[in-house]
């Protein structure tokens, strides 16, 4: 596996390319078989109708992914190598939902002889409303 990323070639500041999906119950129906997770808030409609949330809802790992694929397509082996990521929930995410995956760079820093970037992630639905925030730390060559 490559380094995607040199530490000289990333700015603080610098906005990456955003990861853009659509959360579908077909998307969610296969995630949860895989990952055994048979909550009905997840897969039975009828039920998630009763819920406060009149719908069936992503699982939240399933859409925290999409900040691990974007981490990893910005900076390869040392998102795998050296990634990590602390993140908070602060919405459901339904079916029929575009989520737009972001990062920023806030900081760069050397580190137990490490050259580490950190970025603010979050993840925002189509009304632009935040599904989840927080940081990632990686590693660059």
């Amino acid at each position: 596996m490559k380094w995607a990323r040199k530490s000289d070639e990333l700015k603080v500041g610098e906005e990456f390319t955003p990861l853009i999906k659509k959360m579908t119950q077909e998307k969610i129906n296969k995630y949860v078989s895989a990952a055994e997770d048979y909550n009905p808030i997840h897969v039975d409609p009828e039920f998630a109708r009763s819920t406060p949330f009149k719908s069936t809802i992503a699982p939240g790992f399933q859409y925290i992914a999409y900040i691990s694929e974007l981490m990893a397509r910005e900076f390869g082996r040392g998102w795998y190598e050296g990634g990590s990521l602390d993140v908070r929930l602060r919405k459901v995410v339904k079916p029929g939902d575009m989520l737009t995956t972001k990062a920023r760079i806030i900081e760069k820093r050397d580190q137990f002889q490490k050259k580490i970037v950190i970025c603010d992630v979050r993840i925002v639905n189509q009304k632009g409303e935040e599904v989840v925030t927080g940081t990632t730390t990686a590693i660059c060559e």
